[in-house]
């Protein structure tokens, strides 16, 4: 495993395995067939035993061997108290992708990302999966599809996925006609998904992608004034979130207001913060009003409320880390992804599944830009 080209090949094989049996599996609505639960515990399980071997081939410097090793320590916590393992996967992956070429891995998995959420949807135009389909009442009531998926948001997050994958791949030398594709999707996906958080992020995504093209003096000047703050943007957006939470008042006017603007969301969560509070390790939380789920659409305040403070600061010093890192390596593509999805968190708690945020796994990898030609493979 010293080799670097077979330790790439193994680090994908083994996510390719995961994101498959995740989307597949875990969150498409082949689950309504039969149990696929037994399934991707057992792939899951292989996965996370070919991860750990890895990792003990990789060489961490002290403060890396320091936050990985707590970060594995509070996953596996996670996994007894909360019995998920959403955190302890992303550590572990985190962790074996040390020096791993980040845009290699990338451009793999845009490519298998994208077969797998477009199988998805085409089977289920044929009528081959079943969707779920609600209303979402308003100043213009939507009639919501989930395409093939089992919730309308993970539809849009592994769609806004596959559009940030490409325009980072291709970012300053985007065709029009890429544009132009991904200006229909976003359309589609308000009109049949209405995940706006999601395209929130595609927009913003694309837009910063659009400026660097044709804008490039501009954009660049902002940029170069602006990264720096990069690296302070989670936690930023941690002290924010938690703060408006706490001190939402439902009874007064301009709090309703920012209420039916964000879907309930503040209301909700801040039910959540009133009835378990903030604890030092994860705790089990209950789901909304007996609806079988937990409803906390914002990724700081469930970091915060469901994995606690030691999670929450390990979050906000990987990020810091990634960005900053970012930053000296002149990755401004990856700078901006970074920020997007940031502020995608806010509105959505999918941030930190590997399977939806691929940033969360790239925090120790090589973080070189992506140069002007194509990569080799």
């Amino acid at each position: 495993m010293q080799d670097s080209e077979a330790k790439f090949k193994a680090l994908f094989v083994l996510y390719a395995t995961y994101e498959i049996t995740y989307i597949v599996f875990g969150v498409s609505r082949i689950n309504t067939f039969f149990n696929t639960s037994n399934l991707t515990f057992g792939v899951n399980l292989v996965v996370l035993i070919g991860l750990m071997i890895l990792i003990l081939t990789n060489r961490y410097t002290l403060e890396e061997f320091i936050l990985i090793s707590l970060g594995i320590a509070i996953g596996l916590y996670a996994f007894y108290a909360l019995k998920l393992n959403v955190l302890f996967m992303c550590v572990m992956f985190m962790a074996a992708a040390k020096n791993i070429d980040i845009n290699l891995f990338i451009r793999k998995d845009f490519k298998l990302r994208t077969f797998l959420v477009g199988s998805i949807i085409i089977a289920n135009r044929f009528g081959l999966i079943p969707s779920v389909t609600g209303l979402r009442e308003g100043t213009i009531t939507i009639v919501r599809d989930s395409l093939g998926f089992g919730q309308y948001n993970i539809t849009g997050a592994l769609i806004m996925m596959c559009i940030l994958e490409y325009l980072y791949l291709n970012f300053g030398k985007t065709p029009n006609y890429g544009y132009g594709l991904i200006a229909v999707v976003i359309v589609l996906m308000l009109v049949l998904t209405n995940s706006r958080g999601s395209m929130l992020a595609a927009i913003l995504y694309s837009g910063a992608s659009w400026l660097y093209q044709y804008k490039t003096e501009v954009f660049k000047r902002v940029v170069s004034q602006l990264q720096g703050y990069a690296k302070y943007v989670f936690g930023a957006l941690t002290v924010i979130s938690i703060s408006v939470v706490a001190i939402f008042n439902y009874s007064t006017p301009f709090w309703q207001f920012v209420n039916r603007l964000t879907s309930d969301r503040v209301n909700i969560l801040n039910q959540y913060l009133i009835k378990f509070g903030i604890p030092f390790l994860p705790q089990q939380v209950s789901d909304y009003r007996s609806a079988g789920i937990i409803v906390m659409d914002n990724i700081y305040v469930t970091l915060a409320i469901q994995y606690g403070i030691i999670v929450l600061v390990l979050f906000i010093i990987y990020y810091y880390l990634l960005c900053q890192q970012a930053v000296l390596k002149n990755n401004f593509a990856l700078v901006i992804m970074a920020v997007t999805l940031m502020i995608f968190g806010m509105i959505e708690s999918t941030f930190f599944i590997v399977g939806v945020n691929i940033t969360v796994m790239m925090i120790f990898s090589n973080l070189n830009p992506i140069k002007q030609e194509r990569l080799k493979e």
